[in-house]
């Protein structure tokens, strides 16, 4: 049986790992890592520790500063994604206004003389 300890440590692993997959933009393999963070947890909840034991260990590997890391440069790549979307969002409205208006008045063109 795997100690609270073992399990944190796997967990700040898999944590570190997920943050350099994002710096990599390796953004296939988010959930997978994941699903491993989840079970990690679920296993630690069914062990019998205090939570002041919890804490102790938490503070001791580091583990709040990845977390906190973690969550900067998720919300980093989301605001760069969603900036990304709204570029293309308005390329395709100026490229449908381009066409609109151009093919809108071949009308003129179709008609017999």
């Amino acid at each position: 049986m795997n100690t609270l300890k073992q399990y944190l440590d796997y967990y700040k692993n898999i944590t570190i790992e997920l943050i350099n997959n994002l710096y990599c933009d390796k953004l296939d393999d988010i959930d997978e890592f994941m699903k491993k963070r989840q079970s990690i947890l679920e296993e630690i909840g069914q062990l019998n520790c205090s939570k002041k034991e919890f804490n102790l260990i938490t503070t001791e590997i580091e583990l709040p500063e990845i977390e906190k890391r973690l969550k900067y440069v998720m919300t980093e790549k989301k605001e760069k994604l969603l900036m990304e979307m709204e570029k293309m969002a308005m390329s395709r409205n100026a490229n449908n206004s381009y066409n609109k208006n151009l093919y809108g008045k071949s009308q003129v063109f179709s008609k017999k003389i």
